[in-house]
């Protein structure tokens, strides 16, 4: 019985001294931590602190299989990893090679989703050069440009940064009365006296095209190219000069729009132009600085 008493009471040393080495828990700091988070390494000691160090550190619990590790922890559970790590990459390279001799295999033009298809044609039509990124990228996610099909009008999602006020940045349809006092400085300033700047894509650096906010959005954006959404920077028109400012984008690649005979289509740009000309640059800054303003001459209208 001592015997056997002895060796119970030795495996519960051996266990706790395991635990010991781990530490304390890391998120209760009460108990003995028993597990080590693979991604994060963070001890905890039960089920209760694993969900609660996930949900404050928003971590996954999956390990980084390409984290940096230095050589001198380096083992060789690291090095089989990265060894079957390299596998994988290498068997799905070769998957993907063989899916490209297939005659069915997509091009990267048929997976565009159709309506997304349609847009870049309009836009094509306006000779504007709109272009896609991946789907997982945040700014295809966030953008919420639309076409209306029936009436062809394309309807923008414009990011509008307000580079005097601590470039503060204002989607479309997001206005409220604390918009309104951190724009103070732009309604004193007054539209007379600010320009707009349209952020150019595909140049190197940060560059920007001048906007002329008397037309409209589809006569400021032709010929220029447009990732996902215009982003519009509004400034003091005496500090334009801290800002890279280039010509249009005339010399670049050709849209694909040959100018037809004045006939019907005639008559269809009209109609588009017209509808996309109640929204100019100019009514969209007034709406945005003067919300307040801009009510109370309706109310007089009406």
């Amino acid at each position: 019985m001592e015997i056997a008493e002895n060796s119970a009471e030795g495996d519960t040393e051996a266990a706790s001294s395991k635990f010991s080495r781990l530490g304390s828990c890391e998120v209760c700091m009460s108990n003995d931590a028993k597990y080590t988070c693979p991604k994060c390494e963070v001890k905890f000691c039960c089920l209760r602190c694993s969900a609660i160090h996930k949900k404050e550190l928003d971590c996954d619990g999956i390990r980084d299989r390409t984290k940096f590790i230095p050589l001198n922890k380096f083992t060789n559970l690291d090095l089989s990893s990265d060894y079957r790590l390299l596998e994988e990459i290498g068997r799905r390279v070769e998957t993907y090679k063989r899916q490209l001799k297939k005659p069915n295999f997509k091009s990267k033009h048929a997976v565009l989703p159709h309506f997304l298809h349609k847009l870049r044609l309009s836009a094509n039509k306006r000779q504007i050069r709109l272009k896609f990124l991946p789907p997982n990228f945040l700014r295809h996610k966030e953008n919420t440009t639309r076409l209306n099909f029936h009436k062809d009008v394309i309807f923008w999602r414009i990011d509008w940064i307000f580079a005097n006020a601590d470039n503060l940045k204002v989607v479309d349809d997001k206005e409220n009365e604390a918009l309104q006092e951190k724009l103070q400085y732009y309604q004193a300033l007054g539209l007379s006296r600010v320009k707009v700047l349209l952020k150019a894509e595909e140049k190197a650096g940060e560059k920007y095209y001048e906007l002329d906010i008397d037309e409209n959005f589809t006569e400021n954006l032709k010929r220029k190219v447009i990732i996902e959404y215009p982003t519009m920077v509004v400034v003091n028109k005496d500090h334009v000069d801290c800002f890279d400012v280039v010509d249009s984008d005339d010399e670049g690649e050709k849209m694909d729009v040959e100018p037809k005979m004045e006939a019907a289509s005639t008559v269809v740009d009209k109609i588009i132009k017209k509808a996309e000309s109640e929204d100019s640059i100019y009514n969209s800054l007034r709406n945005l600085l003067f919300v307040s303003d801009c009510s109370d001459m309706e109310d007089e209208e009406n």
